[in-house]
């Protein structure tokens, strides 16, 4: 388990040149202190490679982060409906079979990513296939810092990634 004193060595290592005054240490402190630290470290990694500068911004990390507790949560999220083919997957057993991902995820190093995404697929008589994505675009988030690149424009002109297009829509 991470703390945030590492998470700020980190920070220091990976932005060597970015100093903060007394009152923008106090406002990471505050903002970020108080955060997941494990989940954080993974944001602040992702930031790096999505931000190569000689200079972070709270924001991107802030924002890092949330992407990731978002893509956690979805994947571990119920689904109430079945699947369009009639597999009989028992929603219980899928649901306890994305938390144990998620542990597993979270303990994983970039270099486990091709033993989780096979542990996952191997899954998927028993997951809901819905499931499993959610899990894997964790597992790419976390491990590799990878984010899915084709989406929907949104009328706001926004993008929405195609493994959210059926929420947007009001489907589940």
């Amino acid at each position: 388990m991470r703390t945030w004193d590492e998470n700020k060595a980190a920070i220091h290592e990976l932005w060597p040149g970015n100093t903060f005054t007394d009152e923008e240490a106090k406002l990471w402190r505050e903002d970020l202190g108080s955060l997941d630290q494990d989940t954080l470290y993974d944001a602040i990694r992702n930031v790096k490679r999505n931000h190569d500068t000689g200079w972070v911004h709270l924001k991107w990390i802030m924002d890092e982060y949330r992407q990731l507790k978002q893509a956690k949560s979805k994947a571990v999220r119920q689904i109430d409906r079945g699947e369009k083919l009639d597999l009989h997957i028992d929603a219980d057993e899928s649901h306890k079979l994305a938390s144990q991902f998620m542990a597993l995820i979270d303990i994983s190093r970039p270099e486990d990513f091709d033993a989780v995404e096979g542990k996952v697929l191997d899954a998927l008589p028993r997951m809901f296939s819905k499931t499993a994505v959610r899990v894997l675009i964790y597992a790419r988030a976390r491990l590799l810092g990878q984010r899915p690149q084709f989406g929907t424009v949104d009328r706001k002109g926004d993008v929405r990634p195609f493994n959210e297009v059926a929420e947007f829509a009001g489907a589940n």
